[in-house]
């Protein structure tokens, strides 16, 4: 179930649309896996506080067992993680050091974790006649570093298991779901009977109490009223009927769209962004006007990895998606293209 939608506007500058657009692509393969799942619930740009401590969370999915803590990052070139767990982001063969992703995940588990301690009498009720008072473990979050589909892990000696491709974490959650769910019960106690002492070792580390329906609501409401929305700074959206592909096709293209700072392509040669999209014999192609080279347009849909189609309107390239409903505007040529 999606119980909050990312609300945040779209940024502007370069970096925080590419951010922007890493946070959407993980939003729908999240809303894909779990939007009709009863006993999933999936936020996405939730922000908490606590004792003035703030935690931005791009993605929170609470399932029966726990909490997951997904960091969306956009990587256009490589990211490299040392022993040390420290990472290097390259780009068109310009190194730099980021701030472990994997680290800033953690913090905002633990931010959430006293959150909800805080208010565990309320959300969890005694056990044992009353006689103790569940709380929240460490055993109960866990934490994903999505890398966005052009990004490349460069895993140098070191292969964090928190650090993946997007479209890996469904995969890897669900894993980890299952892993508890199958120590539950009858068949679970069974099964580690039976189990020899490796399989015994794991099925304790993933024995744990499953919420109740009564807990899952409980926490639900509770994360939804300790929200912190930014209505100050970030104005109301106003929610509009989406445009057909006809009408997608038909409207005007305002100054804004127009501006050549949408266009996010470079040439992969030499990075140069002085790059136009012409027409020839076998359809679309990129050209960079600096070193002359030719590449193809990419048609994947950033969002959900399907293919679009291109499509031309003026100096405008917008790559519509059928498969999810998503146009963008990938590159605006500054003279017009042949074709």
């Amino acid at each position: 179930m999606i119980v909050q939608e990312k609300e945040s506007p779209r940024p502007k500058d370069p970096m925080g649309k590419a951010g922007f657009e890493a946070e959407k692509q993980m939003a729908f393969f999240l809303r894909r896996a779990f939007a009709e799942a009863s006993d999933v619930f999936v936020f996405n740009d939730i922000t908490f506080e606590r004792n003035g401590e703030r935690a931005q969370i791009d993605h929170l999915v609470m399932h029966r067992f726990g909490f997951a803590i997904v960091e969306s990052k956009s990587i256009t070139g490589t990211v490299e993680v040392n022993e040390h767990l420290e990472f290097v982001r390259n780009s068109c063969g310009r190194r730099s050091g980021m701030r472990s992703p994997i680290e800033q995940a953690r913090l905002q588990a633990r931010l959430l974790q006293s959150l909800l301690n805080d208010a565990k009498e309320s959300l969890r009720p005694k056990k044992l006649m009353g006689t103790v008072q569940p709380s929240f473990g460490d055993e109960r979050f866990q934490v994903f570093v999505a890398i966005s589909d052009q990004g490349v892990i460069e895993r140098n000696g070191v292969n964090p298991p928190e650090l993946m491709k997007a479209d890996r974490v469904v995969a890897e959650l669900t894993e980890k779901a299952n892993a508890y769910e199958e120590t539950q019960g009858i068949k679970g106690f069974v099964k580690f009977v039976k189990a020899g002492k490796e399989e015994a070792k794991r099925l304790e580390d993933h024995h744990i109490a499953p919420f109740t329906d009564q807990e899952l609501a409980s926490i639900r409401e509770f994360l939804l009223s300790q929200r912190k929305r930014q209505r100050t700074t970030n104005p109301p959206t106003v929610e509009t009927k989406s445009p057909t592909a006809v009408e997608r096709a038909t409207e005007p293209v305002s100054k804004a769209e127009a501006s050549p700072s949408d266009a996010g392509m470079k040439c992969d040669a030499c990075c140069a962004s002085d790059v136009e999209i012409l027409y020839g014999r076998y359809g679309y192609y990129l050209r960079c006007r600096v070193c002359n080279q030719n590449q193809n347009v990419p048609q994947k849909c950033e969002v959900c990895a399907a293919k679009a189609k291109l499509r031309k309107k003026g100096l405008c390239f917008y790559r519509d998606c059928e498969a999810c409903g998503s146009p963008r505007l990938v590159h605006t040529n500054s003279t017009p293209a042949e074709g």
